[in-house]
C-alpha cells in the first residue's frame, strides 16, 4: 500500500473519532465515489477504503481534503477546528517535516444530536 493510502486510512480513523464528527464521507469526484462503491460491493480485498483525499504537489507538499458529517450538538466552527487540529497532529507525527499546502474540510451534513422523538424546546419567536 502506498504512503498516501496509508495516511488516508490513518486520518479517516482519527477524524471518525473526533468529537462532533458523525461520518467521514468519501472525498473526490462523484464518478470516483461510484467506482469506489461498486468495488466495495463486489468484494474488493486489496485495500481498506480511503475516504480522506491525500495529494502531493510537485514540491512534495501535502494537500488534504475531507468531507464530514457533524452533529448539531457542537458548534460547527468548533468541530472544524478540532478536525483541523487532528489532521495537523497526525501530519506532525506521521509526516514530520513534510510541508502542508492546504487542508480542505467540508461539512455536507449536520445531524440532529437529539434522539428521535425528543420534543423541540426552543421558543417560537413572532416578528
Amino acid at each position: 500500500m502506498d504512503t498516501e493510502a496509508a495516511l488516508s486510512q490513518q486520518l479517516n480513523a482519527v477524524l471518525a473519532a473526533t468529537p462532533g464528527v458523525t461520518t467521514v464521507y468519501a472525498s473526490g469526484s462523484p464518478i470516483r465515489a461510484v467506482l469506489r462503491t461498486v468495488a466495495d460491493a463486489v468484494g474488493r480485498t486489496d485495500e481498506a477504503p480511503t475516504k480522506v483525499a491525500v495529494g502531493r504537489g510537485v514540491d512534495g507538499a501535502l494537500t488534504i481534503g475531507v468531507t464530514i458529517g457533524v452533529t448539531d450538538g457542537t458548534p460547527v466552527p468548533t468541530t472544524l477546528r478540532l478536525v483541523g487540529d487532528a489532521i495537523r497532529g497526525v501530519l506532525a507525527t506521521s509526516m514530520a517535516g513534510t510541508p502542508i499546502h492546504g487542508i480542505d474540510v467540508r461539512v455536507c451534513r449536520i445531524e440532529d444530536a437529539a434522539p428521535l422523538g425528543t420534543p423541540l424546546t426552543s421558543a417560537v419567536t413572532t416578528l
